[in-house]
C-alpha cells in the first residue's frame, strides 16, 4: 500500500449495546438499504466507506456482552474514532457509561471518544428516550443526535466524522512532532 494511501485511511469503530442501531449506522455510510429488521451482529462486521480524501474501515462490533468483554479492547486498538452508540433510553445511556470506560482505558488519548444518541426521532413520543444533552450529560462525552434510519442523515454523520478525524489527525501530527 503506498504511503499516500495509509495517511488516508482510518478505522472507525463503532460500539454499543444489542440493538442500539451500530449495523443501521453501517448501513448507512455505506449507502446500503436500511431495513427494520434485527439480525443481531455476530462479532464484528466491517465495511470500507470512502468520502472526501478518506478511506475510511468501519467497525460495527456486536453488542452481546460475550463480544464486549471478551474482544472490545483487542478490537479498538489502532481506532482513530471510537463512535458509541446509544439508543438514548437512559437505562442504555447508563449502560454505555461502562463501554466509554473501557475504550479511554484502551485508546487513552489516541482518539476521540464520541456518542451518538441514536433514535432520536422517538424522544417526543417516548418521555424514556433523552434528547442530545441529557445523552452528553449523563456520557460526558461529546454527543451528536442521529436518526440512523433515515438516509438523508449520511450527509450529517459524514460531518461527524469529518470533524472528529480532523481532530484525530491533528493530534497525531502534533505527537509525531
Amino acid at each position: 500500500m503506498l504511503s499516500s494511501d495509509i495517511s488516508n485511511l482510518a478505522k472507525i469503530s463503532l460500539i454499543g449495546h444489542p440493538a442500539v442501531g451500530k449495523t443501521t449506522i453501517l448501513k448507512l455510510l455505506s449507502k446500503k438499504i436500511i431495513n427494520r429488521i434485527y439480525l443481531p451482529t455476530q462479532g464484528f462486521d466491517l465495511n470500507t466507506v470512502e468520502f472526501d480524501q478518506y478511506r475510511l474501515k468501519v467497525w460495527d462490533f456486536g453488542g452481546q456482552k460475550a463480544y464486549l468483554n471478551m474482544y472490545l479492547h483487542s478490537y479498538l486498538l489502532g481506532t482513530d474514532i471510537v463512535l458509541v452508540v446509544t439508543d438514548s433510553t437512559k437505562e442504555n445511556v447508563v449502560s454505555s457509561k461502562a463501554l466509554i470506560n473501557i475504550a479511554k482505558k484502551t485508546v487513552e488519548n489516541d482518539c476521540p471518544i464520541i456518542a451518538i444518541a441514536n433514535k432520536q426521532d422517538l424522544t417526543s413520543a417516548d418521555k424514556k428516550r433523552l434528547g442530545v444533552k441529557g445523552v452528553q450529560d449523563l456520557l460526558d462525552v461529546k454527543t451528536y443526535g442521529l436518526t440512523a434510519i433515515d438516509p438523508d442523515e449520511r450527509n450529517k454523520l459524514l460531518d461527524i466524522i469529518k470533524i472528529e478525524l480532523n481532530k484525530a489527525i491533528s493530534r497525531k501530527e502534533v505527537k509525531i512532532s
